[in-house]
């Protein structure tokens, strides 16, 4: 039984995982540099794509899963946390590919989804009106820092994925 346990905690985090840092990437590199380059129409395909689509829901669902399933499969692999497997090669990759990976979720959790929500609320109020000189430096300063933490959110999902992918194969 414990076997199925495992093959199924594995295959949940690594399709969550994928899904997460897959959306992630893809939002960073493709979707929101042609929003901004979009003009008028960014704002809205934006409105459809968080609103309609459920963007932000997708995100919170996959990175649960994705941290649920690693955190089982990290104390079960460890042995409860055994030192002797954490400082091991392979620990060390997954160790640090763990932490990689809970920085960007509570990262995403804590900064990028309430940024993300107070945009999307004040795109919401203006509707198709122009914003106020304080709605619009409030909406420049958000933009400036969801693009400062989606950027260091971008790298530690890459640095997991990397550590995670390769850490079986470590040894020193």
């Amino acid at each position: 039984m414990e076997l199925y346990v495992i093959l199924f905690l594995r295959v949940l985090h690594i399709v969550a995982g994928v899904l997460w840092a897959g959306a992630a990437i893809v939002y960073v590199s493709y979707v929101k540099p042609a929003v901004q380059l979009s003009g008028p129409a960014g704002p809205v395909f934006m409105r459809a794509y968080v609103g309609r689509r459920k963007y932000p829901l997708f995100m919170q669902v996959s990175s649960l899963l994705c941290v649920v399933a690693g955190v089982l499969l990290f104390w079960y692999a460890s042995g409860g946390l055994s030192m002797s497997w954490v400082t091991s090669g392979p620990g060390l990759g997954f160790t640090i590919g763990s932490v990689a990976g809970l920085l960007s979720f509570f990262l995403g959790a804590l900064f990028i989804g309430p940024r993300g929500k107070r945009l999307g609320q004040l795109g919401q109020s203006l509707g198709d009106s122009s914003p106020s000189a304080a709605q619009a430096e409030e909406m420049h300063r958000l933009e400036s820092e969801l693009a400062r933490y989606e950027s260091i959110e971008f790298v530690l999902l890459v640095i997991a994925l990397l550590t995670m992918a390769t850490a079986r194969y470590w040894y020193f």
